[in-house]
């Protein structure tokens, strides 16, 4: 595949806000940017509901596409949220992003959107990072969770990104719009965001920086949440 021209974001029932919506805003922005200069690329917020879908905190998203399975983009992202458990036991939603992965194209998984990867069978041979929240669970079913996690992980050769989490969502954002689009989009991204003055140079890499969890916090989240995120 050549450039990234067109990106989905892959909304569902119960999606979390801040996983799709702030790297959404993001590279719309980062959209507009390229339109200026004469190089188009897509980026839509689709779902195979299609109409109305309500957040995880019951906020209204209209989806901009009904999505099919057979449409295919250049980068799907799939965001977390409460709903990611039932997404990742959903045949259709796992099915799309494995053909797309298969065909050599890009997929990102932000939080608990790692269990449609996982369930997709797509991460194997990648280390990946993950939320505290399902990080036990996949590194009980044989994922390589990079420990300590880090804020985000870049797999160039799989085209696989993974990203720990809404707390790392914006740099990790950033980050892949370096590795994609170039340093020189990024740095003006991050700079109109103010993400550069916070993170600095730790957001021109593939791996993000190292999170530094409280493993008794982490244990407990995992024992609240897990089944919630990643259903066995």
């Amino acid at each position: 595949m050549g450039k990234i021209k067109s990106i989905l974001f892959l909304g569902f029932p119960n999606f979390g806000e801040q996983d799709l919506l702030a790297p959404w805003e993001l590279l719309r922005s980062l959209a507009w940017t390229l339109g200026q200069q004469g190089e188009e690329i897509t980026v839509t917020l689709g779902s195979f509901e299609g109409g109305t879908l309500t957040t995880h905190m019951g906020a209204q998203v209209v989806s901009e596409t009904k999505v099919s399975p057979s449409d295919r983009y250049d980068l799907v992202y799939v965001p977390g949220g409460i709903g990611a458990g039932a997404a990742s036991q959903n045949e259709t939603v796992v099915d799309f992003v494995r053909a797309h992965h298969e065909e050599g194209r890009w997929v990102v998984g932000n939080c608990a959107g790692l269990s449609v990867l996982h369930r997709a069978g797509i991460l194997g041979g990648s280390e990946v990072t993950a939320p505290a929240t399902v990080a036990r669970r996949l590194a009980q079913h044989g994922e390589n969770v990079a420990s300590p996690r880090r804020a985000w992980k870049i797999d160039t050769n799989r085209k696989i990104m993974t990203v720990g989490g809404a707390g790392t969502v914006h740099p990790s954002t950033i980050a892949l719009v370096w590795h994609l689009f170039g340093e020189s989009e990024a740095r003006d991204l991050a700079a109109t965001w103010d993400t550069l003055p916070l993170h600095g140079e730790s957001l021109f890499a593939l791996d993000g920086p190292e999170l530094n969890d409280d493993e008794a916090v982490k244990a407990k989240l995992q024992d609240n949440w897990e089944n919630t995120f990643l259903p066995e």
